[in-house]
């Protein structure tokens, strides 16, 4: 055993990486490369030179890991970087960093000033927090970006664009009806590249420099991000916006970005790090380093949500895998726009569940355009990107309802309204799990730019001022959710099968067209009719759903659709329709009843629901 001004130095334990505390003391473990000299750097809170260096020697290294433990280190008032072959650099393992409190600040040329943190010694108090169990069949999921979310809303200047002010948007999403939340990166991530002539990092940043507004790159996994911070707490403010959540009934999912050779030890701690500290409910990893089948069969991670870009649908799990459907978006976005050939594929997302976990549908991401853009923008408008325009994909299948951008014709501003209500009802009414994008529920624009990874300003800030100029379009997505909701039919647990199993009369789910029970998938067809019967699924309160129908039509003319008859002392009324512009509510029971058809009006969808008449 070596002393060194009352710190205790010995030989660690290499199996956990990282600087955790034991019995004993604190211990350090590192991936150092073989032969390289490397030392732990410790620091005084508040004083700018390192207080000690201690070497890693050879004696303390198994494999590729050199460990140290130390006693008598106060993590109250003690901070740590690692040298490794002369160069400062933080510990990938580190559970909080100090000194990139600002985003996209420049680069100090002071080596010493960003620092790694260790874990509070206070105990914090969950109130008896744990993870929510919401189903994915149930689940509403809502994608919001940190910074961005709140960089515009009308709340104090100090908790913009942090954890506290995603806290205070709760209510608002409780109205919305969401009850999961996705959180783009938000473990410490750097936002600064190289300038532009290769020469280093950017030391003094100039307007036309770019920052890694997203956080898609390689990160801190154990640190919640300072700059999304408030207060000097990132650890508790993080741990109080989750305990928020889970008492307004809102669960929380993480994004995580695996860039190849990542190692995939270093994603599963994470996400058990992440899981067990924070009490998160569940992940969405990214990347071509994520190891999907480790992650998939984890025992920690049993019953923990799992989602994924890709997973065989034959992958062995607990149930708790989802998959991100890019699929629905291309297919629904090419429908809503009224190509032709689309139904066969329409009919498939309609009913498509994934055999085991689920599959989550989304209309818009941040990897494209936003929803109110879809409908605004027949191609992409990326030059404040830097790259000429030519980057983001040219494949968006939108359109600009006839003028490309702003327009103040009240024909088009109303066929745009009409096609986001529209989008909406395809995503809302298919099975699966769907995603809305923040924002996207009151026409949040990015003015036609398609992949805003770089602007951290209000081109990828949620603008609120669309809240409020857009407030019916708010409410009409507000209703939709909570009709979704009320009707379990609309989030069945299984794929329908198309067939009367159960012995009521009627098919689970049983798709129409201009005849009653024939669907015409010819090319020219854009007319589709989908009934759910009702007795397939049971309201909370042990009740059976409704009949329910929705008549979509994407022709440009006017369209008749044919009703199934329904059960003797049934009658179909009209609960919803896109065309209609009066002020809401938009789903209602209208008088008027409905026997064997109903016209549908051009680019629109109809919703009826079968009762019992009076």
């Amino acid at each position: 055993m070596e002393k060194e001004n009352r710190l205790y130095v010995r030989d660690g334990n290499p199996v956990i990486l990282g600087a955790n505390k034991n019995s004993e003391g604190l211990n350090f473990a590192a991936e150092i490369p073989w032969g390289a000299e490397a030392s732990l750097v410790l620091y005084r809170k508040g004083f700018s030179h390192p207080y000690r260096e201690i070497s890693f020697t050879e004696e303390h290294r198994t494999g590729k890991v050199c460990t140290l433990l130390v006693s008598g280190l106060d993590t109250e008032k003690f901070e740590y970087n690692f040298r490794i072959e002369g160069r400062i650099v933080q510990d990938p393992y580190a559970h909080g960093i100090r000194g990139r409190e600002h985003f996209g600040a420049t680069y100090s040329k002071e080596e010493h000033k960003v620092r790694c943190t260790f874990l509070p010694e206070t105990e914090y108090d969950w109130e008896g927090d744990a993870p929510l169990d919401i189903p994915y069949h149930d689940t509403v999921l809502y994608k919001v970006h940190v910074r961005g979310y709140t960089k515009q809303q009308k709340l104090p200047q100090k908790i913009k664009g942090t954890f506290a002010g995603l806290k205070e948007m709760i209510p608002y999403w409780k109205e919305l009806g969401i009850n999961a939340i996705e959180l783009m990166p938000a473990y410490e991530f750097e936002e600064t590249f190289p300038d532009a002539r290769g020469e280093g990092l950017i030391t003094e940043k100039r307007s036309r420099d770019r920052v890694n507004y997203w956080g898609y790159l390689s990160g801190w996994y154990f640190a919640p991000k300072r700059a999304y911070c408030a207060t000097k707490e990132p650890e508790n403010e993080f741990r109080d916006l989750i305990k928020a959540l889970h008492k307004a009934g809102i669960q929380c999912i993480m994004e995580f970005y695996f860039p190849a050779g990542t190692n995939p030890l270093m994603a599963l701690q994470a996400a058990w790090f992440w899981k067990t500290y924070y009490h998160v409910d569940g992940f969405h990893f990214l990347g071509e380093g994520v190891p999907v089948e480790l992650l998939a069969k984890d025992h920690i991670l049993y019953g923990t949500k799992k989602l994924f870009q890709d997973a065989s649908e034959n992958l062995e799990d607990d149930g708790m895998i989802a998959v991100y459907q890019g699929g629905f978006q291309q297919d629904m976005r090419r429908f809503l726009k009224s190509d032709e050939g689309m139904i066969p594929s329409v009919e498939y997302h309609i009913r498509h569940v994934r055999s085991s976990g689920g599959n989550v549908n989304y209309m818009a991401s941040q990897d494209g355009f936003t929803l109110y853009d879809t409908v605004c923008y027949n191609y992409r408008h990326n030059e404040d990107n830097g790259e000429g325009n030519q980057d983001g994909s040219d494949y968006n299948y939108s359109w600009n309802c006839g003028i490309e951008g702003p327009t103040r014709k009240m024909a088009v501003k109303k066929m745009r309204e009409q096609q986001i209500k529209n989008a909406f009802l395809l995503l809302l009414f298919s099975q699966g799990i769907p995603m809305i994008y923040g924002g996207d529920e009151f026409g949040n624009s990015q003015n036609g730019n398609n992949n805003a990874w770089c602007q951290d300003n209000p081109t990828g800030w949620t603008d609120w001022k669309a809240c409020r100029k857009n407030a019916k379009l708010l409410e009409f997505v507000k209703e939709a959710v909570a009709f979704r909701k009320a009707h379990p039919v609309l989030h069945m647990e299984r794929e329908p099968r198309g067939v009367d199993y159960l012995a009521k009369g009627f098919p689970d789910m049983s798709f129409h067209g201009e005849r009653a029970w024939y669907l015409n998938k010819e090319n020219t067809c854009r007319l589709i009719g989908v009934m759910y019967c009702g007795a397939y699924a049971e309201k909370p309160d042990g009740t059976e759903d409704d009949f329910i129908y929705v008549g979509y039509n994407f022709h440009w003319e006017n369209r008749t659709i044919a009703l199934p008859n329904l059960p003797e002392g049934y009658v179909w009324k009209k609960t919803a329709d896109t065309s209609e512009t009066e002020d809401g509510p938009f789903f209602r029971e209208r008088e008027e009843t409905y026997e064997k058809n109903i016209g549908i009006s051009p680019r629109s969808i109809v919703v009826l629901t079968g009762k019992k008449g009076e």
